[in-house]
């Protein structure tokens, strides 16, 4: 409605329209836009005449509206390498949609966005979707050596269905850097690659090094992040619904101190007790760190789909692998804001347990045995010596219960301690 002009509109008369353009409107939906009254006054026309116009130009303009039940789902999903991880997300990696991966150092965020890398360019009969990735770093470069490793182990990659070729790479060290990736360079690079290998996947690591500061914390300062932040997660939301892409974005994690604060009953609660419920999971296991999601509660907000990666200490003893650290998967998905309520949830929350292969993120099915780190073998006992010992300690044990007996039942009269001569020694 915006590029029909006035004077192509069939269904006006010419008198309609120099009234029009002499109230200074040039398209459809600037009648539609303009209230009956201001209208009326812009135009020189009476209200009825004003409301009369601007129901012509609704009527004939309407939206086409479609059923739910022929609609298609245009959403396109990618797979993850793993069945288990696949059927926790729904399938896969969904297009359209922003992702976010958190968790510790070394928990495999960064192995789980190389492994999607390079799944993405494989044939849709595969779990791909023929597409390319977009691989954008903040503090370091991209790692191929890693990339070419996962290709070369992972069952369903081969050279001939990927490579390093469809994976473009840049960096940006600041945020008005990946502010200008996101609205000049990426929205260019979709279009060039268009129509070969069409960008499917972009990925962000890691958006929290961005925020890292040494400047004292101040309500300008986080005042500032926060509007950061709103117009990345804008940028990023438009790409994936403009582009049917998918953007992964990679956080880190912060410690949750477990104070007790006292909450009368009726009170406001405390952003404490809410950012349990979109700020990742805190009590996994049973004496783990709690951790949350970097960015607090306005980057949360922006988020469509979360998962959080944590490590444990237990370990897995493989036999190809004894050295494989077995860590949690923790896919809570936490609603996002946005206009489709399919893009509320993927599935609903799960846990997985997972290590992390030459082959990248392999998920443990539930039904495995899982075994904790050997006991130490306990100390050889001695054999037991003759009987003769074992009387002579049952001996000793009477003689003590027999002293026991005595100071409990004989009575020491109170005189004979005060008449006691104690030796001080001078």
């Amino acid at each position: 409605m915006d590029e029909l002009q006035i004077s192509a509109l069939p269904y006006l008369t010419q008198s309609q329209k120099s009234v029009l353009k002499r109230g200074g409107l040039q398209t459809a939906a600037d009648v539609v836009l303009t209230p009956p009254q201001e209208l009326a006054r812009q135009c020189k026309i009476s209200p009825l005449d004003a409301k009369a116009l601007i129901n012509t130009v609704c009527e004939n303009n309407s939206p086409q509206l479609q059923s739910l039940a022929v609609v298609s789902d245009q959403d396109l999903v990618c797979s993850t390498g793993d069945n288990y991880l696949d059927a926790a997300l729904g399938g896969g990696l969904r297009t359209g949609l922003v992702w976010e991966v958190f968790g510790q150092s070394s928990a495999g965020k960064t192995q789980l966005a190389l492994q999607l890398s390079l799944l993405v360019q494989i044939p849709p009969h595969l779990g791909g979707l023929s597409g390319s990735a977009c691989y954008i770093t903040v503090s370091q470069n991209l790692p191929t050596t890693r990339l070419l490793q996962i290709a070369e182990a992972h069952p369903l990659l081969s050279q001939e269905l990927c490579g390093l070729e469809h994976i473009s790479t840049i960096k940006s060290p600041s945020i008005s850097g990946l502010i200008r990736i996101l609205t000049d360079i990426l929205p260019g690079l979709i279009a060039q690659k268009a129509d070969k290998k069409p960008v499917r996947l972009v990925v962000v690591d890691a958006l929290a090094e961005l925020f890292h500061s040494a400047d004292k914390t101040s309500t300008s300062t986080l005042v500032e992040r926060s509007q950061n932040i709103t117009e990345i997660s804008a940028l990023v939301h438009a790409l994936a619904s403009t582009h049917n892409i998918a953007v992964l974005v990679l956080n880190e994690v912060s410690d949750v101190f477990n104070d007790q604060v006292e909450t009368s009953p009726g009170s406001d609660l405390v952003y404490k007790h809410q950012s349990r419920w979109f700020g990742g999971a805190a009590e996994t296991f049973a004496g783990q760190v709690n951790k949350e999601a970097s960015l607090g509660l306005v980057w949360a907000n922006q988020v469509n789909v979360r998962i959080m990666l944590s490590r444990t200490g237990r370990r897995r003893y493989l036999e190809d692998d004894s050295h494989n650290k077995r860590r949690k998967v923790d896919d809570g998905l936490v609603s996002g804001p946005s206009i489709d309520p399919d893009d509320d949830s993927v599935a609903a929350p799960c846990s997985l347990d997972y290590i992390v292969t030459k082959a990248g993120i392999s998920v443990l099915p539930a039904d495995e045995d899982i075994f904790s780190p050997p006991e130490r073998t306990p100390s050889p006992v001695a054999p037991p010596m003759p009987n003769s010992q074992s009387q002579t300690i049952q001996a000793n044990q009477d003689d003590d219960e027999d002293w026991e007996s005595y100071w409990n039942t004989d009575d020491i009269p109170l005189e004979m301690y005060n008449n006691m001569e104690l030796d001080t020694g001078n």
